[in-house]
């Protein structure tokens, strides 16, 4: 599932203030507070190299030290999320939203948790209230994961409408060049889903179903070819995938010579 594209590692932390120690004085106590989202700054940082166990000890250190801080409680959402943990998961973004309603974060992180249970109705709700909202990159976001949910209900219009918002407003948005992509092989617009695709793979070149759904498009094109040279990377990218034994059935039944023309 491609739920590390849908998630957003955004929250922050800002702590200020330094002490200074002159004769006679006695030392500067540690302040608790900067502590705690040590605590919290190195979780995140654990989580993102992948860590997930190491980044849940210490969120959950730092929101039993200070409990009213909700970028902590959707800082642990987010590991528990990453381990697949769901219902705690849910249970933290909930906190947090419980500390801030006006959390953003933390509601399409929320979203993405119940995406992830089959709680298609709950998870829309979050989405679609983060889109009633003003923030605007949170809408990107909450866009993204809509499209991500349309494509769970294999509502290829709806969802590459989605995808298309997203990155009408940042080009750059990457992740759903890769998704409309995806979406454009299954509604057989071959052409424009070979433009999103190879577009994702400057970025992504070891993407197993971003290879494999390339291949696709261009074996529309008669490129067998340079069909077979994707088809290959996705075996290269993750040889137990669906995508990658697929490719491997394919290669397997190519001819040696050269490539036949499509018919």
């Amino acid at each position: 599932m491609r739920r590390a594209r849908a998630l957003v590692l955004s929250v922050a932390v800002a702590v200020a203030g330094t002490g200074c120690k002159g004769a006679g004085q006695k030392p500067v106590e540690e302040n608790p507070l900067t502590s705690d989202l040590i605590n919290y700054r190195n979780g995140l940082a654990l989580l993102r190299e992948g860590k997930v166990d190491e980044a849940i000890a210490l969120l959950n250190a730092a929101r039993a030290s200070y409990p009213t801080e909700p970028a902590v409680s959707n800082g642990l959402g987010l590991a528990l999320l990453y381990k697949k943990d769901y219902q705690p998961a849910i249970r933290a973004f909930s906190e947090a939203l419980r500390l801030n309603p006006e959390f953003v974060e933390a509601r399409n992180n929320r979203g993405v948790a119940w995406m992830e249970m089959g709680k298609i109705n709950e998870a829309e709700a979050d989405f679609q209230a983060v889109l009633g909202g003003n923030t605007s990159r949170e809408k990107l976001n909450a866009h993204f994961n809509q499209g991500l949910l349309e494509v769970k209900r294999e509502a290829w219009e709806a969802a590459e409408k989605e995808f298309t918002v997203v990155l009408a407003e940042d080009p750059k948005y990457v992740r759903a060049n890769r998704e409309r992509g995806i979406v454009r092989v299954r509604r057989e617009a071959f052409a424009d889903a070979l433009d999103d695709l190879l577009r994702y793979l400057r970025t992504e070149p070891r993407d197993v179903s971003a290879n494999y759904n390339a291949a696709l498009a261009l074996l529309t094109t008669g490129r067998r070819d340079v069909a077979r040279k994707y088809m290959q990377r996705a075996i290269a990218a993750a040889p137990e995938s669906d995508e990658a034994k697929k490719a491997k059935r394919f290669l397997d039944d190519e001819p040696a010579g050269p490539a036949r023309r499509e018919r």
